[in-house]
């Protein structure tokens, strides 16, 4: 995997094109990307909103690498490493807000 860095796309301006498994392309805005625990995760929230999701609903995955070393996205779904993301993701917003306000 190429070096990373910790990123927070406060302008979420990247769009990153998922399919889900039936097929069917889903747009989601980049959030972030964040190293916890010496892996690495992508935070992604969906452009379009489905019936029943909420404007500040986030999805995390977890990045690994195919046999060919190309990204993949596996969906976290443990409730509990869910929570530390998710402090982790406010963590990172927190140094971000500091670095604006240094400058």
């Amino acid at each position: 995997m190429a070096e990373k860095e910790n990123i927070v796309d406060e302008e979420q301006d990247e769009i990153i094109v998922l399919q889900d498994e039936d097929g069917k392309e889903i747009e989601f805005n980049h959030i972030a990307t964040l190293d916890y625990n010496d892996e690495w995760y992508i935070y992604l929230q969906p452009v379009e909103l489905e019936d029943g999701m909420e404007d500040d609903e986030m999805f995390i995955f977890k990045i690994e690498e195919d046999k060919d070393g190309n990204d993949l996205f596996n969906p976290v779904e443990d409730e509990d490493l869910l929570q530390k993301l998710y402090e982790e993701y406010l963590k990172e917003c927190d140094l971000e807000d500091a670095k604006e306000q240094e400058n």
